[in-house]
C-alpha cells in the first residue's frame, strides 16, 4: 500500500465533499487516540479551517495532554487558524 496515496486520496475527497456542501471547514473532536488524531490532521490537510474540540472521557491524564499536544502541533502547521474548545 502506497501511504502516501491513501492520504492524498482521503484529503481530495475531504476537500470535495466540503466544497460540494457548501461547508466552511470541518469540526473534529480530538480525544489523545489515534482515530482522532489521525482525522484531524487529514481534515487539516484539507487547508480548510478546523476547529477542535477536546473531548475528555473517563481517559487517563497522559490521553488527555496528547490531545492538547497533538491541537498545538496542528495549529503550528496549518495554514488556516484553528479554534480550539
Amino acid at each position: 500500500m502506497n501511504t502516501l496515496k491513501v492520504v492524498d486520496y482521503i484529503v481530495k475527497w475531504l476537500k470535495d465533499y466540503a466544497e460540494n456542501s457548501k461547508m466552511n471547514g470541518f469540526v473534529i473532536g480530538v480525544s489523545g487516540g489515534i482515530d482522532s488524531a489521525v482525522s484531524s490532521m487529514l481534515c487539516a490537510k484539507t487547508g480548510f479551517p478546523v476547529i477542535c474540540v477536546e473531548m475528555p472521557i473517563h481517559q487517563a491524564e497522559n490521553q488527555l495532554s496528547r490531545a492538547k499536544e497533538h491541537i498545538d502541533y496542528l495549529k503550528k502547521i496549518s495554514k488556516r487558524p484553528f479554534d480550539i474548545f
